[in-house]
């Protein structure tokens, strides 16, 4: 009870949101645009609004269960430098970022059965993340024939080009996508318009329970919202230029 108390007070936007709401108040001009300027800040930053976006803007999930896929096709950009020293003589100096669930639920298809390898490029924008994530899928268990990579990658588009050259070069037939649930209609446009139709499987799913607080300005409201704009944007930007 305390500790829900303490995170309502010391949220910083509901200060803000109040802020506004005694200027409102007090103000003895034209109220209009104070008045649309409190309505957007509470839409925008509130869970129910991030909620609503999320569910329409989903991908339902498409695979069949009783299919061993060729390959579970990761997207990457899931792996953060370590800043901290190797543990006793292992080379286990790294630790996985916010995204990495896409990471976890591909090995999780290859040791239940249901894949016989994982698929991912080389993301090579701040670090090699393919070798990493080779050696972390080592490390969860998996055998060299069951870790695929390709060539080096620095966005969604890359991933898709180089998935086809993969998959064509050696006659997968049944391949399925794994991201987030907010990235995969970007992701799954992407893919189909380079000619790859994979089966998708969303990890880091909205929870569209509706509780009191969702209808309160909030940071991780706020965030769901500005996640919802990212991938509208770069899918929008993506179909102007002919890639979707």
């Amino acid at each position: 009870m305390i500790q829900s108390i303490a995170k309502f007070f010391t949220n910083p936007l509901l200060f803000v949101w109040v802020g506004l709401l005694v200027s409102l108040y007090k103000s003895g001009g034209n109220r209009r645009r104070l008045a649309i300027l409190n309505i957007m800040f509470y839409c925008l930053s509130i869970g129910f609004t991030g909620s609503v976006l999320s569910y329409l803007w989903k991908v339902d999930d498409e695979y069949n269960e009783n299919i061993i896929y060729d390959a579970a096709i990761i997207l990457t950009g899931v792996i953060e430098q370590g800043d901290f020293e190797a543990i006793d003589d292992t080379d286990y100096n790294f630790r996985l970022s916010s995204t990495s669930n896409r990471l976890i639920a591909g090995i999780s298809f290859v040791k239940s059965g249901h894949a016989k390898s994982i698929l991912f490029g080389n993301w090579n924008k701040e670090l090699d993340e393919g070798p990493v994530i080779r050696r972390f899928a080592e490390y969860q268990g998996l055998k060299g024939e069951e870790i695929r990579m390709f060539g080096n990658v620095g966005r969604t588009l890359d991933e898709a080009n180089g998935v086809k050259i993969f998959l064509d070069a050696r006659e997968y037939k049944n391949v399925i996508l794994i991201t987030s649930e907010m990235h995969m209609r970007r992701a799954l446009a992407l893919f189909n318009r380079a000619g790859v139709f994979p089966d998708s499987y969303s990890v880091e799913k909205q929870n569209n329970r509706m509780r009191w607080n969702d209808f309160i300005p909030t940071v991780s409201g706020a965030a769901k919202v500005q996640g919802f704009f990212y991938e509208l944007f770069g899918y929008v930007g993506y179909y102007l230029k002919g890639n979707i």
